[in-house]
């Protein structure tokens, strides 16, 4: 906003320096003003009621007390009327759509020559103008505000809806939860009179580990047995016959 406020001062400066040849001042708004100065000040601006021509004449004259001049006061007064509703439309644009377009259609406005040509006639247009832009801006901000009030109140609503349905699903779940619980523990034998041996304590028994050392190879066990088993009752284990029997190496 500063920025636009500074480009449209500028530029009308510039216009009013260096472009306006003249300045036509409305006959009725001069005489206007001048039978309000000349007799009760700003109260007989609204001897016929509140206007808006009436108030073009007030500000009128609280710029002639300013500048002496009702032509020097009228170019001025357009200037701060063209400046604010600049200032306006961007805001109206930016609440519609986004800043980036509220700023090229104020830039667009700040520098467009139609409209900066208007400071030279002093009349009630410029004023109308911001008046209407001003009451587009306050109804556009009461329609925003409404709205999004409305879709505060809906999302908090659905919050609402959505968390008393997560609550009944995890209650849902502990019931369940509950239920299976207790559908195991009437399942489960009775134990209690169970006779505990030491072998089924698995704290009692021995863990062992995997030795990660290299060990030597296991030595295979042999067992001795006898060549021949006796025939008879007596368990003479002597042999009296060694027909066929070689045992001995005899030469």
């Amino acid at each position: 906003m500063l920025i636009l406020s500074s480009i449209a001062l500028i530029v009308r400066i510039y216009y009013v320096n260096r472009l306006m040849a003249e300045v036509n001042i409305s006959e009725d708004i001069y005489n206007a003003a001048k039978v309000s100065i000349g007799t009760n000040g700003l109260t007989s601006a609204f001897t016929g009621g509140f206007r808006i021509r009436s108030l073009y004449i007030c500000n009128l004259y609280l710029a002639f007390l300013i500048f002496g001049n009702f032509t020097v006061s009228g170019v001025y007064l357009n200037i701060l009327y063209q400046v604010l509703t600049v200032m306006l439309v961007y805001i109206v644009v930016k609440n519609l759509t986004n800043r980036y377009i509220g700023f090229a259609g104020s830039l667009i406005l700040a520098i467009l020559p139609i409209y900066i040509s208007t400071l030279s006639e002093v009349t009630i247009q410029n004023m109308e103008i911001l008046i209407a832009v001003l009451c587009s801006t306050i109804v556009i901000s009461i329609i925003q505000w409404i709205y999004h009030r409305h879709t505060a109140k809906k999302s908090v609503s659905n919050k609402m809806i959505a968390n008393k349905a997560d609550s009944e699903k995890v209650e849902k779940s502990n019931l369940d939860s509950n239920n299976a619980f207790d559908a195991n523990m009437n399942i489960l034998p009775d134990t209690s009179m169970k006779e505990i041996r030491y072998d089924d304590l698995e704290d009692n028994k021995v863990q062992y580990i995997e030795n990660p050392l290299p060990v030597p190879k296991r030595r295979e066990h042999k067992e001795m047995d006898y060549a021949f088993e006796p025939t008879g009752s007596d368990e003479d284990y002597d042999v009296n016959d060694l027909a066929g029997k070689d045992f001995y190496d005899i030469e």
